[in-house]
């Protein structure tokens, strides 16, 4: 006979500041007439079931599939190589299916001028979104394993891109923002026709248990402290709340650290510079890290009690090549 111990605590802490909040506290009568303030509490009830009822690493829908470890990580993609032959390989479009439009669309194959190999991750656009291939499949990964809400509230590190405006579409609680050295911690500025939040991914200026979700898509190599910015995204996250992270991978255990920041506050770099495009900087923006499965461990050392990479690559929703996602979950308050 099995036994389910419900944990009523943070509900009932929500309840009461419910109760506070519509008056009830210094005058009961009015209180009990007046309108409470129910979100709190219905945020709570349903980040309790999302928490109770998440998909567990073992049991990630397709394309996705969850790798234990770098040897079953390489395992996985070796089985896969194939998913570039035939027309891909010299034609300029790709036929398949579109998550995000929920069609069959013909993607649009980007091929270097110099005759360079094409970066299967920055191109296969839909002619409809306009998402690119990593794009595509990070809020296809988000919508599978993390199962959001239009109520959750969401930080997005990022504003200037089709991802940002594909989302703002779906949920109204949507923050986003840019790194924006000139300006103040957490002010908005006007640029290219847009608001735009400034944050340092490495001091947040949001209050702790922001959000029901922190979405990092191919920032975090760009931040020199990145263990400081994995603290900042488990203090923003509400309990059950998820953190999906991709950024570019060694294929092997270890981080790859390409530069580092002296005790001088220069750039040295340890490899030959990789930059990658900015919407802010016609220069790029400096990559210091190419992560290896080590990051795992590190979330884990950060404070989320679950965490887990995510590797798919799929033809048919023109995921074409290896990708990499990893995600974290703070399970506890």
């Amino acid at each position: 006979m099995s036994v389910i111990v419900i944990n009523y605590g943070p509900l009932a802490a929500n309840l009461s500041t419910c109760w506070r909040r519509s008056g009830g506290e210094d005058n009961p009568e009015v209180g009990i007439k007046r309108h409470m303030d129910m979100e709190p509490w219905k945020r709570s009830i349903r980040n309790w079931w999302r928490k109770a009822n998440r998909v567990k690493p073992g049991s990630l829908p397709e394309p996705f599939h969850h790798a234990a470890d770098i040897a079953a990580l390489n395992k996985f993609f070796s089985n896969r190589r194939s998913d570039l032959q035939g027309a891909a390989e010299t034609a300029a479009t790709l036929t398949g299916q579109c998550y995000i439009c929920n069609a069959e669309v013909n993607f649009r194959i980007k091929r270097p001028e110099n005759g360079e190999p094409v970066n299967w991750r920055e191109t296969l656009a839909c002619p409809d979104c306009g998402l690119i291939n990593r794009w595509r499949g990070c809020l296809h990964l988000f919508d599978a394993i993390c199962q959001p809400t239009a109520a959750d509230r969401i930080y997005l590190t990022e504003t200037l891109s089709p991802v940002f405006q594909q989302l703002a579409k779906q949920y109204p609680l949507l923050v986003s923002s840019e790194y924006l050295p000139q300006a103040k911690p957490g002010e908005s500025v006007e640029m290219h026709s847009t608001t735009i939040r400034n944050e340092d991914v490495t001091q947040l200026t949001f209050p702790d248990r922001s959000f029901e979700a922190v979405l990092c898509f191919d920032v975090l190599e760009h931040v020199p402290d990145y263990r400081k910015a994995l603290h900042e995204f488990y203090r923003v996250l509400a309990p059950g709340g998820q953190l999906v992270l991709s950024v570019p991978f060694s294929f092997q255990q270890e981080t790859l650290v390409r530069a580092v920041v002296n005790d001088e506050g220069n750039i040295e770099h340890l490899m030959e510079p990789c930059y990658h495009g900015d919407p802010l900087s016609a220069e790029g923006v400096l990559s210091y890290y190419d992560f290896g499965m080590e990051l795992l461990e590190e979330m884990g050392s950060t404070g989320f009690q679950e965490h887990f990479t995510v590797c798919y690559s799929s033809a048919h929703w023109g995921y074409l090549r290896p990708h990499i996602a990893f995600v974290a979950r703070k399970l506890k308050r």
